[in-house]
């Protein structure tokens, strides 16, 4: 399995439009299974008093967990950029999904990283950031991180990616990952 990570929990992102746009291409080019985590679907309950703790762990953030990130062999974060790195949600989200069965969700399996953002640099300074916390948790990182910049200028008015050369890249990126 395939999951896509949609990397905010910002409403109606820019972030959400290309990950359904990549999650449909996966899908198009995957024969496995391909799955869709997004920020925005996480448990209010995440922000607690003890969000380190598997005891207190949300169930439903252990349905995410067990549904979409344990059985995965693959992930895409596909990450905007906040304050020059990736959106503290993401963190939240992988610090309280590692107190539970950290190794099965992450150790050895393979993360692609695409950045996206409104400005000249893609996120690519957030992709670093994230890959060194993935690989802290053993994670594998397809060695071509993706960074897309002036994403507002590639999307027509639906919010999905129109520019050929993106698109190619895209494509590029997401064939090479998957046999990867």
């Amino acid at each position: 399995m395939i999951t896509i990570i949609q990397a905010t929990n910002r409403v109606d992102s820019n972030t959400a439009f290309i990950s359904r746009q990549v999650y449909d291409y996966v899908k198009s080019l995957y024969s496995g299974s391909v799955g869709y985590v997004s920020m925005q679907d996480l448990p209010a309950e995440i922000l607690h008093a003890d969000p380190y703790s598997e005891k207190a762990m949300p169930e439903k953030l252990k349905q995410i967990q067990d549904q979409w990130m344990i059985p995965a062999d693959k992930f895409i974060w596909i990450c905007p950029e906040y304050n020059g790195s990736y959106p503290g949600v993401v963190k939240l989200f992988i610090d309280a999904i590692s107190v539970r069965k950290c190794d099965e969700t992450f150790a050895f399996k393979k993360s692609a990283l695409i950045g996206v953002t409104n400005g000249r640099s893609g996120n690519i300074r957030g992709l670093d950031h994230l890959s060194s916390i993935l690989v802290h948790l053993k994670s594998v990182i397809y060695p071509r991180l993706l960074p897309v910049s002036r994403l507002q200028e590639l999307m027509d008015e639906k919010g999905t990616i129109v520019h050929d050369a993106t698109m190619k890249v895209l494509d590029d990126h997401l064939r090479g990952f998957i046999s990867f």
